[in-house]
């Protein structure tokens, strides 16, 4: 209680001699800043803000006019050259237009990699492989397993699944070239079906 008291009798002393001489009035503290926030020219601000404004503007029309033009050239070949290979926004849907679920079986894999998985999958559900091209445009293959009519179902499904798989299960939409579509010549979904497709 008497630290207590003692703080406060410091404290109250500090302001009263702050209040009648403060320290703008002490000789050899008139020329010390005391303040934490340098107060400047308002338009002086303005002009450097505009400055630093317009250097990014600069900098943004650079990167814009001179971008990778080899890059983005061979990215767009490449995902031109397939294009009815899925992608990753063609597993996703506006909640309740997608028809059917199904179960992703781990990441875009090389076809020959998704063939063996087909074949270690469980037999208790219908088991589909698809062509896909991830966002760099490589050509892969993905695996569904199960064509589900709600989300509930392929959720149990998954975690019915899971503990019996190495490879991560996502639910997603079966897309419509699953359900609706031919296969190719190896036996996949969503591929050009009236060509051979390379093995990558």
């Amino acid at each position: 209680m008497k630290k207590i008291i003692a703080g406060i009798a410091i404290l109250s002393t500090g302001y009263g001699i702050a209040l009648f001489l403060p320290p703008d009035q002490i000789p050899f503290l008139k020329n010390l800043n005391l303040s934490l926030l340098n107060v400047e020219n308002v338009k002086s601000v303005a002009e450097e803000a505009k400055k630093v404004i317009e250097n990014q503007a600069g900098v943004l029309k650079e990167t814009e006019s001179t971008p990778n033009g080899s890059e983005s050239k061979d990215l767009e070949s490449k995902i031109a050259e397939n294009p009815t290979y899925l992608r990753e926004f063609d597993l996703f849907q506006i909640p309740g237009l997608g028809k059917s679920f199904s179960l992703r079986v781990g990441p875009p894999v090389t076809p020959s990699e998704a063939k063996k998985i087909l074949e270690n999958l469980p037999k208790t559900q219908p088991s589909f492989l698809a062509r896909f091209q991830t966002a760099t445009g490589q050509a892969k293959a993905i695996v569904f397993m199960g064509e589900l009519q709600n989300r509930d179902q392929a959720e149990l499904l998954r975690d019915s699944m899971q503990p019996n798989l190495t490879e991560i299960l996502d639910v997603v939409y079966l897309p419509r070239c699953v359900t609706e579509g031919d296969t190719d010549d190896d036996d996949f979904f969503c591929g050009d079906p009236s060509s051979d497709t390379p093995e990558i």
